[in-house]
């Protein structure tokens, strides 16, 4: 809709770069740190709920974090696109 109206709007780069063949729409501002959108993943605490699946869960956070996954998160989108959708950050922060 912002396309077809000339209009602004925000969005997270796999999204503009997934359509932005269909949209008449240029990046006015990107990198500024108030626009990082991070995605995080956590195992839940199992004593919480006898329905976690701990195994499970640390599985996937194991497999989430992994160099190999990393490496593909980051190339994702370089086919279709000359960036990739989205940055790894993993290891480059630490909780507060």
């Amino acid at each position: 809709m912002a396309s077809e109206k000339a209009a602004y709007t925000i969005t997270d780069r796999a999204t503009y770069l997934a359509t932005k063949g269909k949209l008449a729409l240029d990046i006015l501002v990107e990198g500024d740190k108030e626009l990082l959108n991070i995605y995080h993943v956590m195992q839940v605490n199992p004593n919480k709920s006898n329905k976690i699946n701990a195994d499970g869960a640390k599985a996937f956070v194991d497999f989430m974090i992994a160099k190999d996954t990393q490496e593909t998160v980051g190339k994702f989108g370089l086919i279709s696109s000359a960036r990739p959708f989205s940055s790894p950050i993993t290891g480059k922060m630490r909780p507060n």
